[in-house]
């Protein structure tokens, strides 16, 4: 029978086309199993188209290659295990460098808080230590002796702490008030040589308020009156002796300014020369004086103003002599 044939082989499922003509055997089927592999082929063509031994060898070869392939399959499964395994490891080691990269982050801002407070309250802390600098130097340049003994001059009259320390037959200045103004004046100085450690030489100051009075060895002088311009010697004596001590205490702070090294004119002065009953060549004395001189010499004495405290510790009146 002519035609065109189609095989399947079993054992490679490979497809065959044959085209020619088909006979059938005497008593058989058209068509015979060929060896009984399943393969149905012309009986006549049997032995001319297959040959067994090659199919069996093709069998091995593909066998071999399914084995070859289903361990090179066990092996890709093997490294992509492996893999999966690394992976794994990764993303855990990548999870924990995030964690610690979180904790440096943290840690990097708290430290950024806490230099920024360090900061702030290192600038408050050097601010107040710059306030208290200056609120120290006010207080350092502050006399409490200015304070309490203002002296100033009121007219022809100089004043301590606003008493008027002399008279005229112009203006008569009440007793009181003038002693008041010597006493002001007595305690001042008494109270500069004490911070001094100033122990004057031949007198002694006694501040009383409006009664002061000035000793030597032989005897207490009243420095208040009121007096008479006819007989007055123990007032003048107490104020011949209270310019003894103002003298004494010009050249102690004089010898300090000297021994500290200061030059000529940066020594303490007095404006006006003391001596004896004399300022600037006037006399101070009461007795048959005018009352025109007495004023005079007072406000000269007067005016002469308190050095700053800090000038009056215990090293001595150093800094009274810029003064």
């Amino acid at each position: 029978m002519e035609g065109t044939y189609a095989f399947t082989c079993q054992l490679c499922r490979a497809r065959l086309t044959l085209v020619g003509s088909l006979e059938a055997a005497p008593g058989t089927e058209s068509a015979a199993w060929a060896g009984g592999r399943g393969l149905l082929v012309p009986p006549h063509l049997q032995a001319s188209v297959f040959d067994h031994s090659n199919v069996d060898d093709s069998f091995i070869v593909l066998d071999g290659k399914r084995q070859a392939g289903a361990r090179k399959g066990l092996g890709g499964a093997a490294e992509l295990s492996a893999l999966g395994s690394e992976l794994a490891s990764l993303a855990a080691a990548s999870a924990d460098l995030a964690s610690l990269e979180e904790r440096a982050w943290h840690d990097a801002n708290e430290l950024e808080l806490l230099l920024r407070t360090h900061t702030d309250e290192r600038g408050a802390l050097l601010a107040r230590i710059d306030r208290a600098g200056q609120r120290l130097q006010l207080l350092k340049n502050t006399s409490v002796l200015y304070d309490a003994f203002k002296i100033w001059h009121d007219g022809p009259f100089g004043t301590i702490s606003g008493f008027r320390l002399g008279r005229t037959p112009e203006v008569a200045v009440e007793w009181d008030e003038i002693n008041a103004a010597w006493g002001q004046a007595v305690l001042l100085l008494h109270t500069m040589a004490q911070m001094c450690k100033l122990q004057f030489t031949a007198h002694r100051l006694i501040p009383m308020g409006s009664h002061p009075r000035v000793a030597d060895k032989r005897a207490a002088y009243d420095l208040f009156g009121p007096v008479s311009k006819l007989w007055s010697a123990n007032y003048d004596r107490a104020m011949v002796a209270y310019l003894a001590c103002l003298r004494e205490f010009g050249e102690h702070a004089r010898r300090r300014d000297a021994a500290d090294g200061k030059r000529e004119p940066d020594q303490f002065n007095f404006p006006f020369a003391i001596d004896g009953d004399k300022v600037n060549n006037l006399t101070i004395k009461l007795t048959l004086n005018k009352d025109v001189a007495l004023q005079w010499c007072v406000k000269q004495d007067a005016c002469v103003e308190a050095p700053p405290l800090q000038a009056l510790a215990q090293e001595g009146p150093a800094a009274a002599a810029e003064h």
